[in-house]
């Protein structure tokens, strides 16, 4: 998802490109009190919870077949899934939010994943808020179907991407145009499902019938058309690998196929098919292009683009941006950032590695998503215009660190604030920082990579990027973690100076809080601090020296003065 702005980044950058980076002490704050955790309702903890009727199956295969009436904003549908048990159960929960109406569900027994030929039985179950409890009894390890028939008008977006639902809209010429979003709010919100993060099937089949004139435009690789001569058009595309479900989507609108291809690394073609609307199809040309530079990129740097066979497209959509798996909404008229790229397409496209690819288990962890994809973007700025040009990339954003909650949020609801910028920005400066103290770009940048070559196309946690850092350094960085994942405070670094001695410890840290942290004599001489939680001293003469600064630039710490420092040092040392 993009990130949400609540001011312009813009005035913010030039403020800071004005800066030098020598000596720079960037403001960091710790908010007094927390930010609360909105009450949770029971309706939120039935769809994020990992409980006995989610965890007894497996959905292997979703076949979603959806009608589109863009006059009355309503759907129809029959989804089939696949699935296996992997305990014995008699009830089974899947999501289809409330306001969606269930016309039937029938279930069957397979004797093979690849069956085709089932003869469905009617099902029994209740319906509590979006929970859909299912009486069916399976010996673990039995195949299974599920054929459920819905209709209803959806959930529409009151702020997309960010408050999410349809989007119901019309070009400039005044055809439909439509799409949606629901990464906070669950794929539950326009078709039934396991809408978990932790369980993607291993493949998806998406036809989308819409009236004729229009256009569906879909995930994956397209299939072909049916129906063509009648008055509704079923579009039909077919997702080859492991999708997460909140990246299942579809537009529809009169589209124009932008194509194109590219030669990756490997020397596979991979297509590139961009769905764009017609008035924008010249300008489309050349403002897309920049992606196949950022696709090359992130091959570079994280491993190969992993969706070869479905493609990668852009299709022009009536909301900002967001990064369905091959199938990436572009909705930012065209318009290059300050930096010269377009920030939408880098960030979304970034999504393609982390959040689709290497996916969280919970959205506890989508900074896992959104800190990684926030800093890939530095990391692109850093290898087109330089080490300055990314430091002030990242400086922008930590302007928006607000660390009135930890980065990694409760378990088990599907909660995710747009409004609180950290899981993207602090998650990004949460990487800065460990490459700082890592000291080694080789080591660091074979830690991204090989993050992703283990996890590729499955779902993880922190604690599993926690244990590749480890590995891969030899050492133990959980302190590292505990602080800037689970802690909601930045470390402060805080001193006095007596002008003869330097005196200094960290702040709302652990004891076992080992962070180096830089200082700047005159903006000449560098020394390197190796601050604990308890007050340390330096000599450090206003003879010799008349200014002390802080290179917090290169690390997430904020700077505070306390001449009590002085006064507590004497009263240890006695």
């Amino acid at each position: 998802m993009k990130k949400y702005f609540p001011y312009s980044s813009y005035l913010l950058f030039l403020l800071l490109s004005s800066c030098s980076l020598l000596g720079i002490h960037v403001k960091v704050t710790n908010p007094k009190h927390a930010g609360k955790y909105p009450k949770f309702s029971e309706s939120l903890k039935l769809l994020g919870s990992l409980n006995k009727y989610r965890n007894c199956f497996d959905a292997t295969f979703y076949e979603l077949n959806i009608s589109v009436d863009e006059k009355k904003k309503y759907l129809k549908g029959k989804v089939l899934m696949n699935a296996i048990a992997l305990s014995d159960f008699d009830t089974l929960q899947i999501d289809l939010y409330e306001n969606m109406k269930v016309n039937n569900i029938g279930f069957a027994t397979l004797n093979s994943i690849q069956e085709s030929e089932t003869k469905f039985i009617n099902a029994s179950y209740v319906r509590k808020h979006g929970a859909i409890f299912i009486a069916l009894k399976q010996k673990a390890g039995e195949i299974f179907k599920l054929k459920i028939e819905y209709e209803g008008k959806p959930v529409e977006a009151k702020r997309p991407p960010w408050k999410g639902g349809f989007v119901w809209k019309k070009d400039k010429e005044k055809n439909p145009w439509i799409g949606v979003a629901c990464e906070s709010e669950g794929a539950s919100l326009w078709w039934p499902c396991k809408d978990v993060t932790n369980d993607e099937p291993d493949s998806t089949s998406i036809n989308i019938t819409v009236s004729k004139g229009l256009m569906a435009v879909s995930n994956g690789k397209f299939v072909g058309i049916s129906n063509p001569d009648q008055q509704n058009v079923t579009y039909k595309w077919f997702v080859s690998y492991p999708i997460n479900l909140y990246n299942v989507t579809l537009y529809v609108g009169k589209f124009s196929l932008l194509s194109d291809t590219y030669t990756m690394p490997s020397g596979k073609i991979l297509p590139v098919n961009h769905y764009v609307l017609p008035m924008n199809y010249e300008k489309a040309k050349t403002h897309l292009a920049q992606a196949k530079g950022q696709i090359a990129f992130f091959e570079k740097t994280f491993g190969e683009y992993p969706w070869h066979h479905d493609g990668y497209k852009l299709i022009e959509s009536p909301y900002e941006g967001m990064e369905h798996q091959s199938a990436i909404a572009y909705g930012n008229n065209y318009k290059n950032s300050y930096n010269g790229f377009d920030y939408i397409i880098l960030h979304e496209s970034a999504h393609e590695w982390w959040g689709n690819s290497v996916s969280a288990a919970d959205l506890s962890d989508v900074w896992l998503h959104e800190g990684f994809a926030t800093y890939s973007e530095a990391l692109y700025v850093e290898s087109i215009q330089g080490k300055n040009a990314y430091l002030r990339y990242l400086l922008t954003y930590r302007l928006f660190i607000k660390n009135k909650r930890p980065v990694v949020g409760p378990v088990g609801v599907r909660f995710f604030d747009y409004k609180d910028s950290d899981v993207y920005m602090k998650g990004a400066w949460i990487l800065h920082t460990l490459r700082t103290l890592i000291n080694d770009d080789i080591l660091f940048f074979d830690i991204l990579k090989s993050f992703h070559e283990r996890y590729k196309m499955k779902t993880v946690t922190s604690k599993d990027f926690i244990d590749m850092v480890n590995e891969k350094t030899g050492s133990d960085y959980s302190w590292f973690f505990h602080q800037y994942l689970n802690k909601r405070e930045a470390p402060f670094l805080e001193y006095y100076w007596d002008g003869t001695n330097f005196y200094y410890r960290w702040k709302y840290v652990g004891a076992d809080f080992k962070m180096p942290a830089e200082i700047s004599l005159d903006g000449l001489v560098k020394i390197n601090l190796k601050p604990t939680d308890k007050i340390q001293k330096i000599a450090i003469s206003s003879q010799s020296y008349k200014e002390i600064s802080f290179n917090n630039y290169t690390a997430l710490f904020g700077v505070e003065e306390n001449k009590k420092l002085k006064r507590e040092s004497l009263v240890i040392s006695h």
